[in-house]
This record gives structure tokens, sequence and C-alpha cells, in this order.
């Protein structure tokens, strides 16, 4: 018996290389040379266009190379929905990466407390 070629979406998962993208990954890369002070540095790069077009793929590529710059890193997809959430988000992962956010997260922990007591509702009036 003949055994089973593979599909093509077997093979794409077996190599696992990353293709494409050379320009994007080499103005990241590149940034890194670009003193913080020079008004060409960029201190966020945004990355958006369809799905399943490789932009988990290109995110992890970048992240690996700000980390071997030794760089911070955070990763915050649509699955947050508010700006507090997406700010929580970042801190956990900046205290996983061994840089803690203590100032902020007392902060995040006051505004949640505060949002949270101003949503309650109040004593029903009784006339």
């Amino acid at each position: 018996m003949a055994a089973r070629r593979p599909t093509i979406r077997e093979l794409i998962r077996q190599r696992r290389r990353f293709v494409g993208r050379r320009q994007e990954l080499a103005a990241f890369r590149e940034n890194f040379a670009v003193p913080p002070e020079d008004a060409a540095h960029h201190f966020l790069f945004h990355v958006r266009c369809d799905a399943g077009v490789g932009k988990t793929t290109l995110l992890r590529q970048l992240e690996n190379t700000a980390r071997e710059h030794r760089a911070l890193t955070a990763y915050v997809d649509e699955s947050v929905h508010s700006v507090p959430e997406v700010m929580a988000a970042i801190s956990a992962q900046f205290a996983g990466q061994g840089h803690p956010l203590k100032s902020f997260d007392k902060l995040l922990a006051t505004y949640r407390q505060r949002r949270h007591a101003a949503l309650e509702p109040g004593p029903a009036a009784f006339g």
C-alpha cells in the first residue's frame, strides 16, 4: 500500500519557516541602532492587516528581535476590550519580564475601586 502524501497545509506546518516581510523586519531591527533622542527613532510599531496573512508569525519575529536587543515587549489583541484592560495587560507582561510597574499598578487598582464604587447602586430613596 502506498504511503499517503502530505497535504500542502501539513507541509507548510512541518517547515514553519518565516518568509516575506523582510522590509518590516529590517526597519524594526534597524530602529534599535537609532538613539531614542533621534526623531527618526520609533517607539511603537503597529501591525494591522487582513486575517490569515501572517500577523502572529510576524509579531513573534518582531518580539524575538526586540528581546535580542533586551527590549521590553507587550502584545495585546482584540480580546482586550478597554484602555484599562490594555494597560493592565501591558503592565503584567512587563512584570513577567522582570520590570514591574508598581506605581502604575497601584493607580490602576485605585481607578478600578473608584469606578466600581461609582457604578454601585446607591441606597434607594424612599419618600
